[in-house]
């Protein structure tokens, strides 16, 4: 990934990045003979991606000289059974094989932050919280699991979750918009996980899991009660689904919120697009990505009740970062005896979100291969 050894270093407060580890020994000698990690914490161009574009990053609250490097099934041993000094991992691994190496990592003892979605299925998703929030020999509260969702953490997104909160009255109804092409040179589609992958969907859900994040953030609340999508594709190098439209309904009878969502990654490459509105009994808020035309830095627009536009810059994976290393910190210095189930929630991208974010995801991919069926999700985390 570009972002994670920028950020950590954005925070050296809370993080100190001091191994890497990648399947290929080649890997991880390309990262470390590059100079991401001679970047002043203020730099974030660097590119810290290895050659298979998979890689682990380890960091602890310790001061070391550098990074040191492992590879392989030898050095995964040695970084989560060998380095008690390792206190937390980060990955950013392929969607069908990460779910194995977050339990392996849990289970040394070791927070985790792992790239969204949690996992390629609900099912896959469900076995990893039951182990999460249910192993007897591993209790929740006393490591910090999260799954990185920026979306949560941006400010724009914040700002009109809180106008849907009081300044717009009761939420009905939601309009999402997404006009997002993905070309055939497009990096994501560089890697064999993403343009052969071994799930249904392909790289729709690596992608449209921010937006089910980002809806049920606005809207607060859990999962569709039920979704009705028609899926296609257009674009042969992109696999699978690649364009939908499709209503959901969240809450039932009179406190219902009903939607449509638009989307296309097979659209023309000059038509980019994400838009967002909410409206309610008393106002609307449009959310509105900004545009190479816009004037400042890249970000949102957010438009409350018709006044004028506030502007807002991406800052979501530095808030993410933070919250999560904050989260790690305050589970480390609970006393495990004493640990109280009414601390304050410090990093809301909890293993259960990311599930019913997800659980979102598959409902449209499933109502779309059944034609546009009705599904109605029943899922024991998302009710």
């Amino acid at each position: 990934k570009n972002c994670h050894i920028p950020t950590l270093q954005k925070f050296p407060e809370l993080f100190d990045c001091v191994a890497v580890w990648s399947r290929r020994k080649e890997s991880v000698e390309t990262l470390l003979h590059s100079n991401v990690f001679l970047a002043s914490s203020s730099s974030s161009s660097s590119s810290s991606s290895s050659n298979d574009g998979i890689h682990v990053d380890i960091s602890t609250q310790i001061n070391q000289a550098g990074p040191q490097g492992y590879s392989g099934e030898e050095g995964l041993q040695q970084i989560l059974q060998e380095r008690k000094d390792i206190q937390v991992v980060i990955m950013a691994l392929p969607l069908d094989v990460q779910p194995r190496y977050v339990t392996r990592a849990l289970e040394a003892g070791k927070h985790v932050l792992s790239e969204k979605p949690i996992a390629p299925t609900v099912a896959e998703a469900q076995r990893l919280c039951d182990f999460y929030y249910s192993h007897n020999n591993f209790p929740s509260k006393l490591l910090q699991w999260s799954v990185a969702e920026n979306f949560r953490y941006e400010p724009g997104i914040q700002r009109i979750a809180d106008a849907v909160k009081t300044e717009i009255g009761t939420p009905i109804l939601f309009s999402l918009n997404i006009r997002l092409p993905f070309k055939p040179n497009n990096p994501y589609l560089q890697t064999t996980w993403r343009s052969q992958p071994s799930w249904y969907g392909g790289l729709f859900p690596d992608v449209f899991v921010h937006s089910t994040a980002m809806v049920r953030k606005v809207l607060d609340c859990g999962v569709p009660t039920k979704v009705s999508a028609m899926t296609s594709s257009h674009a042969d190098h992109i696999p699978s689904v690649d364009t939908m439209v499709a209503n959901a309904v969240f809450g039932n009878n009179t406190n219902a919120v009903q939607g449509s969502i638009s989307l296309s990654f097979a659209g023309s490459s000059t038509f980019v697009k994400l838009e967002l509105e909410v409206t309610g009994t008393e106002g609307y808020v449009v959310l509105q990505r900004k545009t190479p035309k816009d004037d400042g830095p890249p970000g949102y627009h957010v438009t409350v009740n018709g006044q004028a536009k506030e502007e807002f810059g991406y800052a979501g994976i530095e808030h993410e970062f933070e919250a999560f290393g904050k989260a790690c910190r305050q589970k480390k210095s609970r006393d495990e005896d004493t640990a109280a189930s009414n601390d304050i929630e410090v990093d809301c991208n909890s293993p259960l979100e990311a599930l019913k974010d997800l659980a979102f995801v598959e409902a449209c991919l499933e109502s779309g291969r059944k034609g546009g069926e009705v599904v109605v999700l029943n899922n024991k985390y998302c009710n």
